[in-house]
């Protein structure tokens, strides 16, 4: 295990007290899938007539988040997940770290700097609103099967990745928003190369999305695209560089 020190990499405003959000985000199952068609459920607060309404999560669940993912994390290298890593059978919150040298390859790939450190947050497990239906995902399912060894059609930060190391890993598109097997194995190889995992355990799904996007919005994470971040000119670029997968093949 490692242990991080906070990132220089979120390239908008850092977290503070005063930075407050009160509507949770579409929840992050949506988001992945979402990715190779872009499409957007509608948020939890745009509830249609008769939707429910999520609860409110706590300031102190986010503090607390904060410190777990980016202010005192225990870093889990990806080539060892999940071992080491507490709480993997419950649901919770993860970030995505990278070394110097993914970072560098990252840099190369956006031609923009881009520095080692946090470089994504996600949720496992959160209901899905505004229909209230429980979602099962543990942080060990999500981060080990949908990220580190999925497929970039079901996992927004493997797009993103995918997207900007395209030429540096010579990946192939087959299709729109599909690899070949090959290059999915490579993106993953590179994946458990140079990321590690911090994670915070969240055991009540029905406010983890609201919690997540509180989180996601002071930590300010790179390779998240969510409509509600600043539009940063790293996050442009990634939306270009991922028109490469989304529309060859």
């Amino acid at each position: 295990l490692l242990t991080g020190t906070r990132s220089r990499c979120q390239v908008g405003r850092p977290y503070s007290q005063e930075t407050a959000v009160t509507d949770p985000s579409q929840d992050k199952d949506a988001e992945d899938e979402a990715a190779a068609t872009g499409e957007v459920d509608a948020p939890a607060s745009a509830a249609p007539e008769g939707g429910a309404a999520p609860p409110q999560w706590q300031e102190r669940d986010a503090w607390t988040a904060l410190d777990d993912l980016d202010g005192s994390p225990t870093l889990v290298p990806a080539s060892a997940w999940p071992a080491g890593a507490a709480g993997v059978d419950r649901p919770g919150l993860f970030a995505f770290w990278v070394d110097e040298a993914g970072a560098a390859d990252l840099s190369r790939g956006l031609d923009l700097p881009l520095a080692a450190g946090r470089i994504y947050v996600g949720q496992a497990g959160a209901t899905k609103w505004p229909s209230g239906r429980a979602n099962e995902d543990t942080l060990g399912d999500r981060v080990g099967r949908t990220h580190l060894a999925g497929k970039v059609r079901g996992s927004a930060v493997r797009l993103a990745l995918a997207a900007v190391l395209l030429d540096r890993l010579g990946l192939v598109v087959q299709a729109a928003v599909l690899l070949q097997a090959s290059s999915e194995e490579a993106l993953s190889d590179w994946m458990r190369t140079h990321l590690s995992v911090a994670v915070h355990v969240h055991d009540d799904r029905d406010t983890l999305g609201g919690l997540e996007q509180a989180v996601v919005e002071r930590l300010d994470p790179p390779l998240n695209l969510e409509s509600h971040l600043p539009a940063t000119s790293v996050r442009q670029r990634v939306a270009v560089l991922r028109k490469r997968i989304s529309r060859e093949g």
